[in-house]
């Protein structure tokens, strides 16, 4: 090993912090860092894939990368070539969860991080995105929808949102169906995309950051189990929190039957970039709401430019091609309001409402009160700003089946409709249950066979 010097503000904070044995400083640098990861020269002259430095001892096999070129030169007695990755790049295409990561082995100022940190720094969750960032506002997701997805929300009227879903802002420059499908929809490509080309968006702001859990784990119980995870989902799946698309960085997270907030949108993208706004969710009565609008461009905060003021009446027309021949409010039972917010000492069922100038809750109220509009016979409707609110939760009902956790989505003839919410698609397969989309698997089962129904109280991150 040759001698090495730390080399620049960054390396010097770093070497600091790790002499003080400041370990939360130490990560928090090596978070936003972009290290030199070795190639071998044919590698770097495009003769052969690169690969992964490694070593390994009696504890686990480790990925080798170096702060600096400096760094690594000295570490490796002269080695020249590297590819530049942040955390994030290489936990994109990590080759095994069981491997930790080496920073500048060898060197005075080393770090030796197991795969459930090197999850943990590269993708964050949204509560720590938050933290790292107040002002950022709150996140939007999106999911792709399949064309049964498209039936639930449009034809039955769901409104809740299960599986896998993405941060609109890592796709939001993607305006191709088709790469937009391969990079977020893996490996439900195919039933994304539509006759004509194009595929349909869910999009919504992501109230409650708890309710979007990032999705560590594994594709077996040894993966789940190297990164501290709670998933064990089908290849491909990284199980560090990112899309399984080597080439492309979008963030992920996994809700388990949420509520969707008033405003929520379903887009179609189109084969020419085009996006139109097709459907909306009206959280006063519990409705999708067919829409015919012009295309708008995608804004920077995700959502789409020109979007309706909440609340406001938007011009109904046909239904585009796999809607049916409905305009306007969908047929079908209103949907459940699953929040409750205690607003001047009464808990009311209640439907979240993200604006401009904040979170609001639409109180719904089935008795006329003060303040309320009715919107029909025994239901009436307020809207409060959530900061008037003592408590706001995320009430929806669960139950066990078979030693396994379920949200009870709804009953009928003596079944109820369970969507599993423990994480692991090998106990999923074990129960025999239906796959209803990638990380989303329900049955319906007899009422007498479920044990311990009843109502959860989640309170919300705000």
């Amino acid at each position: 090993m040759r001698a090495w010097e730390p080399e620049g503000p960054f390396e010097e904070r770093l070497s600091a912090a790790f002499a003080a044995g400041d370990t939360t400083l130490c990560l928090a640098l090596l978070a936003h860092a972009d290290l030199a990861v070795p190639v071998t020269p044919a590698a770097a002259a495009g003769r052969e894939p690169a690969g992964w430095p490694v070593a390994a001892d009696d504890e686990r096999t480790w990925i080798l990368a170096y702060t600096s070129v400096p760094a690594m030169r000295a570490a490796t007695g002269g080695t020249e070539h590297f590819r530049p990755m942040s955390l994030a790049e290489m936990a994109a295409c990590w080759p095994d969860p069981r491997w930790g990561l080496a920073v500048n082995a060898g060197l005075p100022a080393h770090f030796f991080l197991a795969p459930g940190a090197v999850a943990r720094l590269a993708v964050p969750t949204l509560a720590q995105d938050r933290a790292a960032a107040p002002d950022s506002g709150v996140p939007v997701l999106q999911k792709l929808l399949r064309r049964a997805d498209l039936r639930a929300f449009l034809g039955a009227g769901e409104t809740r949102v299960s599986g896998y879903c993405h941060h609109a802002l890592d796709v939001a420059h993607i305006a191709t169906p088709a790469v937009l499908a391969d990079t977020a929809g893996r490996p439900d490509c195919a039933e994304l995309l539509s006759d004509h080309g194009s595929v349909f968006i869910l999009r919504w702001y992501a109230v409650g950051l708890n309710l979007y859990p990032t999705p560590y784990g594994g594709v077996d119980e040894a993966g789940r189990a190297a990164v501290d995870g709670w998933v064990v989902e089908e290849p491909p799946f990284t199980g560090l929190g990112l899309a399984p698309h080597p080439d492309r960085l979008v963030r992920e997270y996994k809700p388990a039957a949420v509520g969707l907030p008033h405003g929520s949108e379903i887009w179609e993208l189109a084969d020419d970039g085009t996006e139109r706004r097709r459907a909306f969710y009206d959280g006063d009565t519990g409705r999708w709401m067919l829409v015919r609008r012009a295309a708008a461009p995608v804004t920077g905060d995700g959502l789409p430019g020109g979007a309706d003021v909440p609340g406001t009446p938007v011009a109904t027309g046909t239904p585009p091609a796999g809607f049916g021949q409905r305009s306007g409010a969908l047929p079908g039972p209103p949907g459940t309001a699953l929040y409750q917010a205690r607003w001047r000492g009464a808990d009311h069922p209640a439907v979240p409402d993200q604006r401009a100038d904040g979170l609001w809750l639409r109180l719904w109220s089935a008795e006329p009160a003060a303040g309320f509009t009715q919107v029909r016979p025994g239901h009436h409707v307020r809207p409060v700003p959530a900061a008037e609110c003592a408590a706001v939760s995320f009430t929806p009902t669960v139950a066990e089946w078979r030693g396994a956790p379920f949200a009870v989505l709804g009953e009928r003839a003596g079944e109820l409709l369970l969507e599993y919410t423990g994480g692991s698609v090998l106990v999923a397969r074990e129960l025999g249950l239906d796959r209803a989309g990638r990380g989303v698997h329900r049955r319906r089962v007899p009422r007498h066979e479920v044990r311990n129904v009843r109502t959860d109280v989640v309170p919300l991150d705000l």
